[in-house]
């Protein structure tokens, strides 16, 4: 999976998104998340779709964090072939800041080079500031880049005439 160069995304996907993920924290009491499906390119990868972590697995937050079992992969892959997308990233949010835990670091949902993860702060709480969500990208090995928020236009928003 080659290094993306921007991940695009409708406005009105990313808005559903984060008033989702907020709602999905019962409470602000445990995080929440998402893979985004859609397709890759030569130029990046485009944001099609969402699919919710607690839709695969209902006792993902059981722990309070992230937990998916292979169950959740195993349907996950299915709704893929099914949709005819790809994984394009995934987005989690975290009660503070939206720097990369040792856990996220360690853990990678989808560990293929390339693989881009969105942390979002504040249980994504609205407002989110473009400047305050984590992106980084998966280099292997446990290593991961960060590429900033959407302020440094890697993470591209697209309104609905675009």
């Amino acid at each position: 999976m080659p290094a993306p160069s921007e991940l695009r995304m409708p406005r009105r996907l990313w808005d559903g998104l984060i008033a989702q993920l907020h709602a999905r924290t019962g409470g602000e009491t445990h995080e929440s998340g998402a893979f985004l499906l859609g397709q890759m390119t030569e130029h990046g990868r485009r944001v099609t779709d969402v699919l919710y972590f607690d839709d695969l697995h209902p006792e993902v937050h059981a722990r309070g964090v992230v937990d998916l079992p292979a169950a959740a992969f195993r349907r996950l892959w299915a709704i893929v072939r099914e949709r005819g997308v790809q994984v394009v990233g995934d987005v989690h949010v975290h009660p503070y800041s939206a720097r990369q835990s040792r856990i996220d670091r360690q853990n990678p949902l989808i560990a293929a080079r390339g693989h881009v993860a969105i942390i979002l702060p504040n249980f994504a709480r609205p407002r989110i500031r473009r400047w305050s969500v984590g992106v980084y990208v998966y280099e292997g090995d446990h290593q991961w880049q960060a590429v900033g928020g959407c302020g440094r236009r890697f993470l591209v928003m697209e309104d609905d005439h675009e």
